[in-house]
């Protein structure tokens, strides 16, 4: 009695050994799963997220550059006194900011005093303030691209600002500065289950999809650094506080589990990466939730397996003689669970293979269709420029012969010491080497790419831009073009670049319709319909006929000849309008002519800096 008592003690204890030996290795195993999983999930959403901030960059980065070729820049630097030339060049830096979709644009001299401002007209204005203490004004003088992150110290709005220095005659004028406005990642990324931070280099959040996390740093600042933050003004007069955030375990170099207050749930994997162009290290938090609940449930299943079979052991055991029959049955009836079990979780296995397979297929058809859509929309564009380089040539013609003119002129002045007429004719060269190079710039401008981001749009700037893109080509046909919109500016919600595509297409198809008739006029109007915007088009052409309207916005359909196109406009037009949400037909005017109506979806004036 005694043997058989110890013998139960022994096989107790071994019972728990093994199963607490089981607990331990399923709860090691589940978490390092489970936290590659979610690695793995992680890294996948962080390089999206860089690669967003990198497109931002990377879409404003040469633009300083481009700005500082501008002799009118130069000009100012070296006239600070020309306040008529100073006020002209805000009122075109101000265009130049809404065309690119920039927050400020605005020009420094060598001291720091900004003389000219894209924000002049604003109740803060950028023009006489001076930012020389900003570093991207020091390192632009030094004669390199400067690149900067910071709180604006007038609008107090966060931006990212790139500066490069304006020259004349290898001497260094001033600084011309684009800075643009990061709250809109944050709104791209709001709606996000995991949180991202961008930190800049001494762990000051500054970029973050937790509104309460800005301006708080992931450790204690140290005296030295606070001094350089207040010195730069990179934050004004923000207090930088730490985030409660401790770190629990550390993975590797770049990866640990952190903790934010003591609140339960409030644990997460914290993933970084460092984007050493721009000074920033970008950082994802993921729940940590996931890894718990799995370990939770493996650690479930594990006892239920356990308890499934011990009992019957211990049953078994006891009634051993009188229920062998049962015994019998129950070892049958686990090995066919068994069974039943491997089967299903294969068949599951299976399934989710398959899930997989197809939604990286359906990804892989969309990303392809949507790459394809823009291939079409920048074919057509460039298309577009194709028909106005002979409009745009004979443009050109006309400056380079009059600089051909001037130049033997100023020779002969020369020869004859009338330097006072040299200079003048010198003078009309620079001025019309300005004119050919605004002229050429319309096919680089229009040229380029959409960002396919929906965003408030000034119609009046996008049909006016359109307007010089076909300067040429109404200028050769000699068509009348007459604008009926409201006084006040109206906004669009829209893609600028893609507006303008769809206005240089429909504008484009009236020219063709008017080209061969007598009166060749283009009326342009527009009324505001609740929160639509309602557009007609229309153009003094002979229609179109009633066969043709049903596929009029059917790819490669067209009436015109082989040579004048591919008939790709319209139907181009017609996806770009309802992917922003708005509606094009077409229909004949009873009074003559084709009109197309456009409408599109109204939206707030963008909010000044």
């Amino acid at each position: 009695m005694k043997n058989n008592f110890t013998l139960t003690l022994i096989k107790v204890f071994l019972t728990l050994l093994i199963l607490s030996s089981a607990l331990w290795q399923t709860a090691r195993l589940s978490k390092e799963n489970a936290l590659a999983e979610l690695e793995q999930e992680g890294r996948h959403q962080l390089s999206l997220y860089i690669s967003h901030l990198q497109g931002r960059l990377d879409k404003f980065e040469s633009l300083p550059e481009l700005l500082a070729t501008n002799k009118r820049l130069a000009y100012q630097l070296q006239h600070p006194q020309d306040r008529e030339g100073a006020e002209a060049l805000s009122r075109d830096l101000e265009k130049i900011n809404q065309i690119s979709g920039a927050a400020d644009t605005y020009l420094m001299n060598s001291g720091g005093l900004t003389v000219a401002a894209s924000n002049w007209q604003s109740e803060r204005p950028f023009v006489g303030r001076n930012f020389s203490y900003r570093p991207y004004f020091r390192e632009a003088m030094e004669g390199r691209l400067g690149r900067y992150f910071a709180l604006g110290s007038t609008s107090q709005r966060r931006g990212y600002y790139f500066a490069y220095p304006v020259r004349h005659q290898q001497q260094t004028l001033g600084v011309v500065v684009i800075k643009f406005d990061i709250s809109q990642i944050e709104q791209d990324w709001s709606l996000s289950d995991d949180r991202f931070l961008v930190t800049d280099p001494d762990g000051v959040i500054f970029i973050t999809t937790e509104g309460d996390w800005r301006f708080k740093s992931l450790q204690p600042l140290s005296t030295q650094a606070k001094d350089r933050i207040r010195a730069g003004l990179r934050y004004v007069d923000t207090e930088i506080e730490p985030l409660a955030l401790s770190t629990v375990e550390s993975i590797g170099t770049a990866i640990r589990i952190v903790e934010l207050g003591p609140e339960e749930g409030r644990r997460f994997l914290m993933l970084e990466h460092e984007m050493p162009e721009a000074g920033w290290k970008v950082h994802i938090l993921t729940s940590y939730k996931t890894v718990s609940g799995q370990m939770r449930r493996s650690l479930l299943l594990v006892l239920s397996l356990f308890t499934v079979l011990l009992l019957p052991a211990l049953y078994l055991n006891q009634r051993r003689r009188r229920l062998l029959e049962r015994a019998e049955f129950a070892r049958r009836a686990k090995r066919d669970l068994e069974l039943r079990v491997r089967e299903r979780t294969q068949e599951l296995t299976e399934s989710n293979t398959r899930l997989s397979s197809e939604i990286e297929e359906h990804r892989q058809t969309g990303k392809a269709l949507q790459q394809t859509q823009d291939e079409l929309i920048q074919a057509a564009k460039m298309a577009v420029v194709g028909q106005m380089a002979t409009g745009i040539s004979h443009e050109l013609n006309q400056p380079l012969a009059a600089i051909r003119s001037y130049a033997d002129n100023s020779r002969a002045l020369l020869q004859r010491e009338r330097k006072e007429e040299a200079c003048w004719n010198l003078q009309q060269i620079s001025q019309l080497t300005e004119r050919m190079a605004t002229i050429s710039s319309q096919l680089k401008l229009f040229a380029r790419k959409t960002s396919g981001q929906l965003v408030s749009v000034s119609l009046p700037a996008a049909i006016d831009y359109s307007l010089k893109i076909l300067a040429p080509r109404i200028k050769e046909v000699s068509a009348e073009v007459r604008l009926q919109l409201p006084q006040q500016e109206i906004f669009l919600q829209a893609d600028m670049v893609q507006l303008e595509q769809v206005f240089v297409n429909l504008i484009s198809n009236a020219l063709h319709a008017v080209e061969e008739g007598e009166q060749r006029i283009i009326e342009i109007s527009g009324s505001q319909r609740e929160h639509l915007f309602h557009m007609a088009i229309r153009d003094s052409g002979c229609g179109i006929e009633e066969a043709h309207l049903k596929r009029l916005f059917d790819p490669f359909f067209t009436t015109k000849s082989e040579s004048s196109g591919l008939g790709l406009g319209l139907s181009i037009s017609h996806r770009i309008v309802e992917g922003m949400g708005g509606t094009l037909e077409a229909k004949n005017h009873p009074e003559g002519g084709a009109v197309f109506i456009l409408e599109m979806p109204l939206a707030a004036a963008p909010e000044g800096n």
